[in-house]
């Protein structure tokens, strides 16, 4: 029974948010690239947004990927406001998804940030290097 208290909910390590400077051409005060705040979303968050991104195709459903890492990107920003509505009528544009891809003007810059966010949320390491792991 001593075990079972290792995995109740307020005996969890909580996750911290991460910062990084998606792209070079923002810069603060000092001229340094601004850094945004990005999180680890829930499974549950996870499971919505891949119902969001389903697609059909000729056999049968598939997951639009290039949708579900844009708002899995979305998801995990806590900072810029992506949903704020002066903030994208600045861009010109009306979701969250058409808002990223504004504020971060390199195609290679948007694909490092949604790195970065696939680490977050666990997204980094193969089930290869899992089962290494485990055998260590």
């Amino acid at each position: 029974m001593d075990k079972l208290k290792l995995f109740l909910k307020e005996n969890r390590v909580k996750k911290e948010s991460v910062f990084f400077a998606p792209c070079e051409s923002m810069k603060d005060e000092e001229g340094e690239a601004v850094k945004w705040e990005l999180r680890a979303i829930s499974c549950e968050e996870d499971e919505k947004i891949r119902e969001e991104c389903l697609c059909e195709a000729k056999r049968g459903v598939r997951l639009d990927y290039g949708l579900y890492i844009k708002k899995l990107a979305v998801a995990s920003v806590v900072f810029p406001p992506l949903y704020n509505a002066a903030l994208q009528d600045s861009y010109g544009v009306h979701s969250p998804e058409e808002l990223i891809v504004k504020l971060v003007d390199k195609p290679g810059e948007f694909q490092e940030l949604c790195r970065v966010v696939q680490k977050i949320n666990g997204f980094d390491v193969t089930m290869k290097e899992k089962v290494e792991e485990a055998k260590n």
